[in-house]
């Protein structure tokens, strides 16, 4: 359904995949339909629903994270080592289940973790060692979340790869904020 009412040709208010990838790219299209509807089930389609979750979940949630994790190991020529390729317990079981919107949620959390990590670190306070510690730290967590997403953002998944190998540097915002 489209805003309660039955999507319909005849009535106008069908939304094509096209129209979804204009908006938000492929990556993001996957992720708002699997964050916003569980698998083989039915849903009520909003803009309004798509818009936030890719706003909050996609540009302010795991794009801010990865930008500011990314600039803070630029400033201070922090290298990456490879990362861990483990699964998440949940992620593994949810993802068996077919339940795709809460093997989501399991991920979105490891990205709630990593934030509060930087909120109580508060890496651009510290100095020296510590300040390598901790952003150390921050470059492993990051390489486990992307790991994990791989399966719903494949391309994002790359980027973050590639920017999280070797030398560390600043790129373009991975999801930009939709207005």
């Amino acid at each position: 359904t489209i805003d309660g009412q039955k999507m319909s040709k005849t009535l106008g208010n069908v939304i094509s995949p096209e129209q979804l990838v204009e908006k938000y790219g492929v990556d993001g299209t996957r992720y708002v339909l699997l964050a916003a509807f569980p698998f083989g089930e039915d849903g009520d389609f909003s803009w309004g629903l798509f818009d936030r979750l890719y706003n909050a979940d996609l540009a302010n949630g795991l794009g801010n994270l990865v930008a500011r994790v990314a600039k803070l190991c630029e400033q201070n020529a922090i290298e990456a080592t490879l990362g861990s390729n483990v699964w998440c317990a949940d992620l593994e079981k949810y993802m068996g289940e077919f339940k795709f919107n809460e093997a989501i949620n399991v991920i979105w959390q490891l990205i709630a973790e990593a934030d509060k990590k930087i909120n109580e670190e508060k890496p651009w306070e510290l100095k020296g060692e510590k300040l390598t510690e901790v952003l150390n730290g921050l470059v492993k967590r990051i390489q486990a979340i992307d790991y994990n997403l791989q399966p719903f953002l494949p391309e994002t998944s790359e980027k973050i790869l590639k920017q999280f190998t070797g030398k560390i540097k600043s790129q373009p915002p991975l999801f930009p904020r939709l207005r």
